[in-house]
């Protein structure tokens, strides 16, 4: 099957950026030689330990990927090994609840689950497990600068708009069912030290792992889960496009003024250099500049809670330019089409939720190399203003969980790079496609230049009254 070349992916109109970018990567001009010179040193002499599949990463996508793969029937006679480098997984299960105060005990860190996420999870039996989780029935986005506004509601479109899930929550159904997974050893406190890649693609030649407590492991396939700083990925020699976006989010769990039953979810662009939302389970997430992430961190809680109510409720003023837009689409019935839903104010915030961490953009310019293979993070990271970067990783699992089971049913070499190549082309197409979109809303929303705040006031106005297109938009998310 033909690599997809991702220069071609995005060189569209909408992703000019992207592609300028990769070609100032100091690695651009190895791009089509990479692929061949992966790491090419002998294997290590010493007597090493053999696994058929060795995960490098017990995140959240790592550890359902070993899920997913140690339930194939067709791959139940092989050795899988997931490494991890923490002393246990971090997570939270029902007996963690607290019952001797009202504070509420939501983890300030939740990840938004698309239907088609939902679903793969659900397959593999691990929703079963999830014991706490909120539907989002309705979603409204709008624009500080001009209050146009978007809104997505189940009503419409018979299923969740997504399912909002503690990562902690998320990671205890995981590990729990990775417990019933008999062909996958989970080693605890161990990270790769360093790796070695045959140079060419021959059966019986196997990839070899050097961990830092010197254990010395030999496998069929080496997958890095191992995040945006991939040891994997650089020893692949892959080039690398990634940027930061000089933004950090900002996290923290609320406590509310009114009552709600947190199937709501609002996202509002202000101009404090990006959207904050707020989900269920009372969660916050506000994208903004450095300098003011640390000030919101060093607030005292009035200022704090002071600071998110104007943030969601302040009115800003319009250009002329705004009001003419605004003004015609009224013409047209366009101007803010259909009902639109206040979020409830803040009157608290948890002690010590708030947290910040930075944000970027980063995109492997290919997932598979001889024996090994990319996932999650380690293959691409976004902007989380869309909520996609977890479900990106779980489709990545789910692919190549279904590769590599095709592969194994014809008798055929799991590490070979032919016969990886499938996934990376069938999951660059959509991760680009959508890393393209979310890079693109988060540059055409940090722009306050009033010609650019009107155009994208008509194209939310125009979007929202279409029915079609929001559905579009719901199919592809739901992927």
């Amino acid at each position: 099957m033909r690599i997809l070349n991702p220069l071609t992916l995005i060189s569209n109109s909408s992703n000019k950026i992207l592609l300028s970018k990769f070609t100032q990567c100091a690695l651009f001009e190895q791009w089509h030689h990479n692929r061949v010179l992966s790491t090419d040193a002998a294997p290590p002499q010493k007597t090493a330990e053999f696994y058929d599949i060795v995960i490098a990463g017990g995140g959240l996508v790592g550890t359902i990927l070993a899920v997913a793969l140690g339930q194939l029937s067709r791959l139940s006679n092989k050795k899988i090994l997931m490494l991890e480098s923490a002393d246990k997984f971090w997570t939270k299960g029902p007996e963690s609840i607290k019952t001797s105060d009202d504070d509420p005990d939501f983890s300030n860190r939740v990840v938004a689950l698309s239907p088609g996420s939902k679903k793969f999870l659900a397959k593999l039996g691990i929703w079963e497990e999830v014991w706490r989780s909120r539907p989002v029935s309705c979603l409204q986005v709008w624009d500080a600068l001009s209050d146009a506004h978007i809104s997505f509601n189940n009503s419409d479109y018979q299923q969740p708009v997504a399912h909002i899930v503690e990562n902690a929550v998320l990671a205890h159904a995981v590990s729990k069912f990775l417990n019933d997974v008999s062909n996958v050893t989970v080693a605890f406190g161990s990270s790769l030290k360093s790796c070695v890649i045959p140079s060419e693609s021959k059966l019986g030649e196997k990839a070899y792992i050097s961990l830092k407590d010197e254990r010395m492991i030999a496998t069929d396939l080496l997958i890095g889960a191992d995040g945006f700083n991939s040891r994997v990925r650089t020893t692949m020699g892959s080039p690398y496009l990634g940027f930061n976006y000089d933004r950090m989010a900002v996290v923290a769990t609320l406590k509310l003024n009114e009552p709600t039953d947190n199937r709501a979810a609002w996202q509002r662009f202000v101009p404090t250099g990006g959207p904050i939302a707020l989900l269920p389970f009372s969660s916050l997430v506000w994208s903004t500049t450095p300098e003011y992430a640390k000030k919101l961190l060093n607030m005292t809680v009035e200022e704090f809670v002071d600071a998110v109510n104007s943030a969601f409720w302040q009115e800003y003023s319009q250009s002329p330019l705004v009001k003419k837009s605004c003004e015609i689409l009224s013409t047209f019935n366009l101007r803010n089409s259909g009902p639109k839903i206040y979020p409830p104010s803040i009157m608290d915030v948890v002690e010590k939720s708030r947290a910040a961490f930075p944000l970027g953009f980063g995109h492997s310019s290919f997932y598979v190399s001889r024996r090994t293979a990319l996932i999650g993070d380690a293959a691409h990271r976004l902007h989380p203003l869309a909520g996609q970067g977890l479900n990106l990783g779980i489709g990545d699992a789910e692919t190549l969980q279904r590769v590599l089971d095709d592969v194994v049913g014809i008798g055929g070499d799991i590490g070979s790079l032919d016969n990886l190549k499938e996934y990376e082309t069938e999951r660059q197409r959509h991760n680009l496609a959508i890393q393209g979109g979310v890079d693109f809303l988060h540059r055409l929303y940090n722009y306050e230049f009033a010609p650019v705040v009107a155009l994208r006031t008509i194209g939310l106005s125009v979007f929202n009254s279409s029915e079609t297109l929001k559905r579009a938009i719901m199919s592809q998310a739901s992927a």
